[in-house]
């Protein structure tokens, strides 16, 4: 990576984003490791309304049951799920919606589901201990080794818990990085642009990401890339 391509990402941030104290508050949902999960797993690939809209239901069905969902911990979303009758009839009954993740037939619930009793596991089931965890490999592998949840969703998984070091590198960031170097970019060296640029802007790389975000999605309504919520 030159330095050469740093410059020109910078002109594009400053050119395209200003200052950073005008930049939009991240994404987090501090207190719930099962909020940080359904975002997760349903933003890739899927439209942003949907996956507000699934949120929503959820939040409205946890507050029915009397529960807080903002402090729904892994295990209290396993719970839900089993209580639903399983991943198919609470993404049915409760989320209403029938998405699949990346290049498989199943439901995001289920990744979900098997990624969180995963990490469980390894006695991670709060916001706090996925914090605690961000750098341990054995809880990357608890995640990603799911079928159909990889890099990108580990990724906005430790960013929705309050990781500030991560980025992920998803349709609309490539796509402004590409445009600022003349060339296309991969994850991994988005990610290492992403990173080099906000230490050279004294700013956390998710606060860069998602400012690039919602430049880039305020440009262009892409259905088919990667939502937030």
């Amino acid at each position: 990576m030159s330095a050469t391509s740093i410059d020109r990402v910078l002109e594009a941030i400053r050119r395209d984003l200003a200052d950073p104290e005008t930049w939009g508050a991240p994404v987090e949902m501090r207190n719930s490791l099962a909020l940080c999960a359904l975002n997760s797993a349903h933003s890739l690939r899927s439209h942003s309304t949907s996956v507000k809209n699934l949120l929503r239901r959820y939040r409205s069905h946890r507050v029915a049951a009397g529960a807080d969902p903002e402090e729904d911990s892994g295990p209290d979303l396993i719970r839900v799920i089993d209580e639903t009758g399983g991943p198919e009839a609470f993404a049915r009954d409760i989320l209403a919606n029938d998405g699949k993740l990346p290049g498989t037939r199943r439901l995001p619930a289920e990744g979900i589901y098997e990624a969180l009793t995963n990490l469980a596991e390894l006695g991670i089931a709060t916001t706090e201990q996925l914090r605690a965890a961000a750098d341990d490999p054995a809880a990357e592998r608890a995640w990603r080794s799911v079928i159909g949840l990889g890099a990108q969703s580990w990724a906005y998984l430790l960013m929705n818990a309050g990781v500030t070091s991560r980025t992920k590198p998803d349709v609309m960031v490539r796509r402004f990085l590409s445009r600022a170097l003349g060339e296309e970019v991969t994850p991994v060296h988005a990610t290492q642009l992403m990173t080099a640029a906000a230490e050279s802007l004294g700013v956390d790389v998710r606060d860069l990401d998602r400012a690039i975000w919602l430049h880039e999605s305020d440009a262009d309504d892409d259905s088919s890339a990667e939502a937030r919520a």
